[in-house]
């Protein structure tokens, strides 16, 4: 079975919706502006945040089937909506079809909450607003996404923290590979909330300033790619670390990706840490000063400019790298690490020029 190519991709983010703005700001190393949410999203009244600009579910997607529909969801068929211009892949009702895998933290936190806060303080349990049922399905998003856009083929959701880009493009070719779609989207998603920020800070502190979005490419199959292949997919390679040792296994995870892909470090023409506050991306950031020159960590932009995105880290990584210029064939990797203890690499070959100015 060939390599799995990337053939498209596109996003929401804190720049504004589509990948032209995202690939715009990473370029130019701008961060967006941060600002202050609606009173109810704060964690305090100073609160700040990198948000999507003006983003509203019902007014980006329409009244019809958004009632209730939660951001995080919002945030992830809008971009499968982006990615697909509107329109499914040629071929949809002919062929094994294309799938969704989609990273997440754990769902629409505020979404859990509200839901449980109705139901604590409703007359009975069941006093819940029905619209909001469906946002306690983990799989929301992702089967939302396809619903909305016709799409038929294997339809997964995977909870890996800040590895969770990476995990879920590793299993969109695996299932690529296995010959169960035709295409795949992968990609992660996170939303900003008064709860994230609240579980940020008690485990972070203050003066972590939180980012949202979603990203996703689209993936196909490298000897029978309908789109232009605009990167390949050689390796990607996940484990866990011991508690706070993240040093030896994300070095191990790195070789292991570089061995499998066949392309030896000094090849590498740009490294992406994850950026993850705390031990994590301190030891993340020593490994790459260990295995990378100045000019290729310095290569891509840091996804840092986006501020903690959690879950959808990996996939903004994976926008930073096919948004920056440069001769195709190029060998390129991200790294990711979750305070957690999951770690990961993956390794790409660049095979465009990048996004035109």
């Amino acid at each position: 079975m060939s390599t799995a190519v990337i053939t498209a991709w596109s996003a929401v983010s804190p720049y504004g919706t589509g990948r032209a703005p995202l690939a715009a700001g990473l370029r130019t190393r701008t961060a967006p502006p941060e600002s202050a949410g609606p009173e109810e999203w704060t964690a305090q009244p100073a609160a700040t945040a990198r948000v999507v600009p003006g983003f509203e579910v019902r007014e980006a997607l329409g009244k019809a089937g958004t009632r209730g529909m939660d951001r995080l969801t919002g945030l992830a068929a809008v971009t499968v909506r982006e990615v697909l211009s509107g329109e499914p892949p040629a071929g949809e009702d002919g062929d094994l079809g294309t799938g969704i895998v989609l990273g997440t933290a754990s769902g629409s936190i505020q979404g859990f909450m509200e839901f449980t806060k109705a139901s604590l303080e409703g007359e009975r349990p069941i006093d819940v607003m029905p619209s909001r049922i469906p946002n306690m399905a983990m799989n929301r998003a992702a089967s939302a996404g396809a619903i909305r856009h016709a799409l038929k083929g294997p339809n997964t959701t995977v909870a890996a923290g800040r590895l969770s880009g990476l995990v879920a493009l590793d299993q969109a070719c695996r299932l690529l590979a296995d010959g169960r779609a035709e295409r795949m989207l992968a990609g992660s998603a996170e939303e900003f909330s008064a709860t994230r920020a609240h579980l940020t800070r008690a485990a972070h502190g203050d003066g972590v300033v939180l980012g949202e979005g979603c990203v996703m490419v689209l993936l196909e199959h490298g000897d029978t790619a309908t789109g232009e292949p605009l990167a390949e997919v050689l390796a990607v390679h996940h484990r866990v670390a011991p508690p706070g040792e993240f040093t030896a296994a994300l070095t191990a995870a790195v070789r292991a990706a570089l061995a499998e892909a066949g392309v030896p470090s000094g090849t590498v023409w740009a490294a992406v840490p994850g950026e993850a506050p705390g031990p994590a991306g301190e030891q993340e950031r020593r490994v790459h000063e260990e295995l990378f020159p100045a000019d290729v960590r310095a290569r891509a932009a840091s996804v840092a400019l986006l501020g903690e995105t959690a879950a959808a880290t990996g996939a903004y990584q994976l926008a930073a790298l096919l948004s920056e210029p440069g001769e195709p064939g190029r060998i390129a990797l991200v790294t990711a690490t979750d305070p957690d203890g999951p770690v990961g690499c993956a390794v790409l070959r660049l095979l465009t020029e990048g996004e035109s100015a």
